[in-house]
């Protein structure tokens, strides 16, 4: 779990981060990184939310058995949209 947490902490804070404070003027850098770290919390938080949605809990012989099907498929889908998003922006440059 450290692993992942630090992967996950240096994709966000290093690719997000920089990519945020390259595209935007010198000037309003901090105000870039603050909107990257705002808009990150709010999707965290959706995520949360779309997950326990799509979670299906059955109870099977009075035992509950939690299903990950669909919030996989979700978690899938929203990487691949993440990486093509991503992927728009890879050559951009701030205009000065």
């Amino acid at each position: 779990m450290t692993f992942y947490g630090f992967t996950m902490g240096a994709l966000v804070c290093y690719l997000g981060g920089l990519m945020a404070v390259d595209i935007v003027p010198k000037r309003v850098t901090g105000a870039a990184m603050g909107m990257i770290g705002l808009l990150s919390y709010a999707g965290a938080a959706i995520q949360e939310f779309i997950t326990g949605k799509l979670m299906i809990i059955e109870v099977i012989d009075g035992e509950k058995i939690y299903n990950f099907t669909y919030a996989g498929d979700f978690w899938f889908g929203a990487a691949v949209l993440s990486t093509l998003l991503t992927l728009l922006v890879w050559n951009a440059k701030a205009k000065d």
